[in-house]
């Protein structure tokens, strides 16, 4: 099966952003020239276009200017219905033409086509669209977008189309089935160009340009498309020691809250801390690995250690770091996750490289870009599992309880991205907010797993299948895990994105190298075979950086050791009295900028 887009004179701008769509999902698309032609409509598509199980894309404007006509001829309306296996009628505006194609391919459950009213808000999913629209599917949410939207309205004869989503209780997305042929109507007059830089904003603010889109074409094709694995979510803690207790925070409490509403934990770690452990706390960790973890927070926590662009300074950060944390294994039995945290959520590209280079699974920030740096991504950048621009190390984005939508949680599930929360100790000083973030999370995708970063990171990876039936996986995390079927050996094939040279690493399975992988067309693939029911991991390393674990020096091992002991009072103490507290920070701002520059 293929995307037919039909071509008169031009692939019709928004067929063109559709086609960068589908192979963004991985699905095979192919252009249909469409020769003028007096009548015969219907033969000349028989014999252009006659794979009937393919999906046919009608664009209005495409077909106005074929048939040169004011409606859509009868003859080439029916055959449409018949013909394909699918119909994707899309870019509908209000013209006659418009009308006639959504009168005829909806057999007269649709009369008109309308532009929203300002009061209508909010997007309504279908309870009953989890097969299609996956987890949006029982939401609502919105604004809608006055400038893009438009919905269907209905025929006074009983009504015979799948309502998906609707607006206002009208129709924006709804599908018309019959024995022959699928037909899904969209109500957006626009798709969004994946290319366009997004900046700060949100992905859910351009949900109706191509989220619609998205969910027919994964419908429609299945398997053949990039779809994810089981959702996965993980809570991360910034900064805590592993004491009692930690301002606002109590281990224990949080543990009882964990098990009562059901979500995981990872704490933050600053290396610096690595012999500062109290046994009990350390137990708590060691015995309920089932819901606490710990991943790399930096190495000192010094403000913006990980914005410097010297290589050299971050790889000795980044062996430091390293030492401190197989040291603290050693002393607590506690392992961490090859996963990098960044204090104050600043970083450089540099610190990317070097991230990849001591072989971190991956990154995990608030902001998408450099300090200094405020690249725009853009729109396909920002939907993938994570972003992939600062050379080939991934970063995963997450977000603050407070700004975690349902609608976000159901956009990270279905376009493989975990549902990472960021919050600190003073989130405990009422909870409550933590719970909802997590109940919200649980009722948007039920299905979801909740676990350590590092399990979350190495289980972010899309897959679908081959035409020969071999399984392609995508990786974002430089090491994964693949669960063959429980009762047959499968055949996959396993790709990294890069934009590097390829010489200086290895892939290894289950920690054993493996045969030299093809490189081509910016990607690293691998093929693998997995026995019925078994795990295999696999990991793309760089050979080992030089061992560059000397201090940093006297002085600034001094100020780490102030910082660090400042920040504990500050959470331990100020915290619990708001105006001595803005005085301290006052005071810090001052300190900080009266500093000379590094």
């Amino acid at each position: 099966m293929i995307l037919l887009v039909p071509d008169c004179g031009g692939i019709d701008y928004a067929d063109l952003r559709l086609i960068r769509l589908a192979e963004f999902l991985g699905i095979e698309y192919r252009s249909i020239q469409l020769e003028p032609t007096s009548g015969g409509w219907a033969e000349y598509l028989l014999r252009v276009a006659p794979d009937g199980e393919s999906c046919f894309v009608v664009n209005p404007r495409v077909l106005r200017a074929w048939t040169g006509a004011d409606a859509i001829p009868e003859s080439l309306g029916a055959f449409l219905a018949v013909q394909y296996r699918h119909l994707l009628v899309h870019a509908l505006g209000p013209s006659w033409f418009d009308i006639s194609i959504l009168q005829s391919l909806s057999r007269g459950a649709f009369r008109a086509i309308r532009e929203i009213r300002e009061q209508d808000k909010s997007y309504v999913v279908s309870d009953a669209a989890g097969d299609v629209c996956e987890s949006f599917a029982g939401l609502t949410f919105g604004p809608t977008n006055s400038n893009n939207d438009r919905v269907f309205e209905w025929s006074r004869e009983e009504k015979r189309a799948r309502n998906l989503i609707s607006i206002g209780d009208l129709p924006f997305m709804s599908l018309q089935e019959s024995e022959s042929c699928k037909i899904w109507f969209l109500g957006s007059r626009e798709v969004v160009d994946l290319e366009a830089p997004i900046g700060e904003e949100t992905p859910s603010r351009y949900f109706s340009q191509f989220v619609p889109h998205a969910m027919v074409l994964r419908s429609v094709f299945g398997h053949a498309s990039w779809h994810p694995q089981v959702p996965y979510a993980s809570v991360i803690i910034d900064d805590p020691l592993l004491q009692p207790n930690y301002g606002a925070l109590n281990f224990e409490a949080l543990l009882a809250l964990m098990k009562r509403h059901n979500f995981f934990t990872t704490l933050a770690f600053i290396p610096y801390n690595f012999k500062r452990n109290s046994a009990r706390t350390v137990r708590l960790f060691r015995e309920n690995s089932d819901r606490l973890a710990l991943c790399f927070h930096g190495n000192d926590h010094m403000g913006g250690e990980f914005a410097s662009t010297d290589r050299e300074l971050l790889d000795r950060l980044l062996c430091i770091a390293q030492r401190r944390m197989r040291a603290h294994r050693e002393l607590t039995g506690l392992r961490c996750d090859r996963v990098m945290v960044f204090p104050q959520g600043k970083f450089s590209a540099e610190a990317m490289a070097a991230i990849q280079a001591h072989n971190f699974d991956g990154a995990v920030n608030t902001t998408p870009h450099p300090m200094r740096e405020p690249n725009c991504l853009t729109l396909a950048e920002v939907v993938q599992p994570a972003v992939l621009r600062y050379g080939d190390c991934p970063l995963f984005l997450r977000k603050p309880s407070r700004q975690t939508l349902s609608e976000d949680v159901a956009f990270n599930a279905f376009f493989g991205r975990p549902t990472l929360i960021v919050e600190h100790h003073d989130v405990f000083e009422d909870p409550e907010q933590l719970v909802q973030v997590a109940a919200r999370i649980n009722k948007t995708v039920p299905e979801v797993r909740w676990s350590s970063v590092g399990v979350a990171l190495k289980n972010s990876i899309l897959r679908k299948q081959a035409p020969d039936g071999v399984k392609c996986i995508r990786a974002y995390s430089r090491t994964i895990e693949i669960t063959g079927e429980p009762e047959k050996e499968g055949r996959y094939m396993v790709e990294w994105e890069t934009s590097t040279p390829f010489p200086g690493r290895q892939v290894f399975m289950d920690g054993v190298p493996i045969p030299f992988p093809d490189v081509e067309s910016g990607a690293v693939r691998v093929p693998v075979d997995v026995p019925a029911g078994c795990t295999r991991t696999l990991s793309m390393a760089w050979n080992a950086v030089p061992d560059k674990t000397q201090s940093l020096g006297l002085r600034h091992n001094a100020k780490a050791f102030v910082r660090r002991r400042l920040s504990e009072i500050r959470d331990n103490y100020l915290s619990k009295n708001p105006r001595i507290l803005a005085t301290a920070r006052s005071m810090h701002q001052h300190w900080t900028h009266s500093q000379p520059p590094n």
